[in-house]
């Protein structure tokens, strides 16, 4: 009896772990990280408002290609 309680224990735990690990929707797997820039004025200055301007770029460019993939996604799944 106790090992028929440590199988069905054991099996249940491994049901919720393999469904709690099952892949995420293509919308929860990139979603933006917050842009963080470096303070560029003042006299302690870490970085200048030029590669500010190159970071904002390349953080909107990363949006819009993570939501044209998840629409191109969501449009090839869609029979």
């Amino acid at each position: 009896m106790k090992y028929l309680l440590v199988a069905l224990v054991g099996a249940t735990t491994l049901g919720f772990s393999l469904s709690a690990s099952a892949a995420p929707d293509q919308e929860k797997v990139c979603p933006p990280k917050k842009l963080v820039l470096q303070l560029d004025h003042g006299p302690r200055a870490q970085t200048t408002p030029y590669l500010n301007q190159l970071r904002k770029a390349r953080y909107e460019a990363e949006v819009k290609a993570c939501k044209d993939g998840a629409k191109a996604a969501k449009e090839t799944s869609t029979p």
